[in-house]
């Protein structure tokens, strides 16, 4: 793995936030799904640092790793890759496991049925435009 994949892996990933993620967010609060408005800069403890930075800046490690490991998924195309890895790494792993690991809160969103749905349709958003910006930066 080369740095340019690394770096394309990254910034692939926080573009992915800016746009699929928080796309499908909007579209969520606007059909009244959720009471979240995207692109939050509401600041997020200990630095102060914006919501949406924050977000991009996880959104772009989860990018170098889907960068390391997207082609090895089992899937004829990238942007079904993309989807798989934004449903088991961000969505279930990370939202589902670590997040609640480390700042308390309920395993597998509480195993509520409207958190999951909303849960997975915005990690699904968040993993094919990882896979579409990885995409446009190798010109194919």
């Amino acid at each position: 793995m080369s740095i340019k994949q690394i770096v394309f892996g990254f910034v692939a990933g926080a573009l992915a936030v800016l746009v699929f993620h928080q796309c499908m967010v909007l579209a969520l609060h606007l059909l009244g799904f959720i009471p979240n408005f995207p692109w939050s800069m509401r600041p997020i403890p200990p630095w102060g640092v914006p919501a949406i930075l924050n977000q991009m800046f996880w959104g772009g490690l989860w990018g170098i790793l889907f960068a390391l490991i997207g082609s090895r998924i089992p899937l004829g195309s990238d942007l079904a890759r993309g989807a798989v890895f934004g449903l088991l790494g961000p969505w279930l792993l990370g939202n589902g496991v670590l997040v609640p690991l480390f700042k308390g809160g309920n395993m597998l969103f509480g195993l509520n049925p409207q958190n999951m749905w909303r849960g997975a349709l915005i990690g699904t958003a968040f993993g094919i435009g990882i896979a579409v910006f990885i995409r446009v930066f190798r010109g194919r």
